[in-house]
Parts: structure tokens; sequence; C-alpha cells
């Protein structure tokens, strides 16, 4: 089986298994599509799709993307992108949680404690506890929690924010970042700035 027939076949079964009545778009404040860091205006954009179980991703987001922030996205050089990725039922918990707000501050709060803490709830006896401590922590109520976590068309989204990264950028491994529509190799602060310095 493919990267992709995986990771298809993994969102459809996460979907399935938790889908409700359809609605017309998540019944609570969610935050939709891309999460943007930076200013609208910055010269090069840089796109990162990632997991949130993915190891590597979460050692970019704890690793390197502080650095990107401070030197690239800080100094009005970069536009940074983040979407989600979604590969199976722990991703599509923390990641429906980590938006399951009004204030995209809050999504990228929650999205940097779950990649710092990954670990420690991915470890956990039972990680869902700690998945909705963390989301607690960050002041998600639990019964937003439990609307967020059961809404199919806030898993829908996510999902085919997913299905068009496979489909639109042949994606084959994560993290998969990209500098002004171009595919990066590396994952280091040193690959990404060499790209976003060739990229002006």
């Amino acid at each position: 089986m493919s990267f992709k027939e995986a990771v298809m076949a993994a969102v459809a079964t996460v979907f399935t298994a938790t889908a409700v009545m359809a609605q017309d778009g998540p019944s609570q404040p969610f935050v939709m599509g891309d999460i943007v860091y930076g200013a609208a205006d910055a010269p090069v954009e840089v796109i990162e799709y990632g997991s949130m179980t993915c190891p590597h991703c979460g050692h970019f987001a704890s690793d390197t993307f502080p650095q990107v922030k401070k030197e690239l996205i800080e100094t009005g050089k970069i536009r940074f992108v983040f979407r989600n990725f979604v590969r199976d039922r722990y991703d599509m918990a923390v990641a429906v949680i980590s938006r399951c707000t009004a204030d995209v501050n809050v999504t990228k709060q929650l999205l940097d404690a779950y990649f710092t803490r990954q670990d420690e709830w991915m470890r956990a006896q039972n990680p869902y506890e700690v998945i909705a401590a963390i989301a607690t922590e960050s002041g998600i109520a639990q019964d937003e929690m439990s609307r967020c976590i059961s809404d199919q068309e806030a898993q829908k989204h996510l999902a085919e924010m997913t299905q068009n990264g496979i489909e639109t950028y042949k994606i084959n491994g994560i993290p998969y970042i990209m500098v002004n529509g171009k595919h990066l190799a590396g994952h280091s602060f040193e690959d990404v700035k060499e790209a976003v310095e060739a990229a002006k």
C-alpha cells in the first residue's frame, strides 16, 4: 500500500467511525483553513503539511519552528502557513480540538503545546485524557471539546485538507515543506533559511 493509500484509508476509517449527522459547517466556533503566521505581504511563502502524531513533525515544531519564527517570520521575510495532514484517530482528535475556538491565537498555542508535549500524550496509558487536559489548560471547556470531536463537518474539513495536499502536491512524506511552491527535501532551519534566501 502506498503512502497516499495508507493515509486516505486511515482518514476514511476515522471519519466513518466518528461520523454524525451532516451539518452545513462546524456547529461551534472552529478555525477553518490555513493557520497563518506572519505578514500577508511577506516576499516568501513557506507552507508545511504536518501531522500531530508524526515525530518528525514534532521535532520540526519544537526544534526548528521557534528559530524560523524568530529569524524569518518576525523579521517579515516569510509568511508561514500550517496545514493539518491527518493520519490516524489521535491525529484527528488533536487537530480538531486545536481548532475548537474562534481565536486563531488559541489554535496556535494548542498546536505548539501538542507538538511540544507529543511524547507525553502519545505514550500515555489513555492519550485522550492528556489531550483533553492540555486543551483545558488553554481554555477549551470539556463540553466544547466533546462537541468538536464529534462534529462531522469539522472532521470532513481536515480530511479534505489532507486529501487536497496529497492530490495537489503528491505528498509522500511529512513534514512536507514548500518554499514558494517548491518542495524542500530537508527540514532543518538551515535548509529552510537557504531556500528562503534563494527564493527572494
